[in-house]
């Protein structure tokens, strides 16, 4: 499910607090609203005070108060603006035009702790561009790609021919299949072809996400197995798988 921040959505993730949450809307529209009700709730409060035969006239006034808030408020609230609250911490999200102008930043996971530095580097960088540059934050993505890669010991130079590669060596249909999404669509962003990406900023979102699970299944998981392996197999057991092994390979 898509929670990055969407124009009039009543909930999505927070990009100050990170939590999903939901948000209230401030417009020229709930401006008049606002206004109107205060000018209301002020009268009732102090309706009780007021002479009987100055109730009408207040009335009359407070109803060309009304009409003068919806046709002018406009003056005061630009059309097209738009403030956003959200009601775990309070703080605000600008819009322009059904866009979010600030804060400059989208709630994205951050990039997999066992990437290498330059790929987190890159990781950062697209995610600092998105809201910006859908398209340049995907072709960054695609570099890194290449640079992951080269990590797990590839070239890094053909992202095709070293999935070739990784799948002649066994390679995981499912990582196949997000290893070619991420390189078709990070190519798309470089040389336009028959992908749309008029919808970037959301197709940009999901390959954040899937760069993390390319890295966390081509080497957090393999890393973390071998760790295991290490800790808990005895040393006389891992001999004898060791040489079970060596039997099989000369057979």
């Amino acid at each position: 499910m898509d929670l990055s921040p969407k124009y009039k959505a009543d909930k999505f993730q927070c990009p100050h607090c990170q939590v999903t949450s939901q948000q209230t809307w401030f417009n020229v529209d709930s401006a008049s609203s606002a206004a109107n009700k205060i000018i209301n709730h002020v009268f009732y409060d102090y309706r009780t005070t007021i002479q009987d035969f100055k109730q009408k006239a207040i009335a009359e006034f407070i109803e060309r108060a009304v009409d003068a808030n919806v046709r002018h408020m406009s003056e005061f609230v630009p059309l097209g603006f738009s403030v956003a609250t959200c009601l775990t911490c309070n703080e605000i999200s600008l819009w322009i035009n059904q866009e979010i102008v600030y804060p400059k930043k989208t709630a994205i996971a951050p990039p997999n702790d066992d990437m290498k530095s330059e790929i987190k580097d890159l990781y950062n960088e697209a995610s600092s561009i998105l809201i910006d540059s859908p398209k340049g934050a995907t072709a960054l993505l695609r570099l890194a790609l290449q640079l992951l890669l080269k990590q797990v010991g590839k070239t890094g130079k053909n992202i095709n021919n070293d999935i070739k590669e990784l799948v002649a060596d066994g390679l995981s249909p499912k990582i196949q299949q997000a290893l070619d999404l991420l390189r078709v669509i990070g190519n798309n962003a470089v040389h336009p072809g028959q992908i749309d990406l008029d919808d970037g900023q959301n197709i940009a979102l999901k390959l954040f996400h899937i760069l993390n699970f390319i890295a966390d299944e081509m080497i957090s998981k393999p890393k973390e197995l071998e760790r295991l392996y290490a800790d808990v197999i005895p040393e006389e057991t891992k001999e004898h798988i060791n040489q079970r092994d060596k039997k099989r390979q000369t057979t």
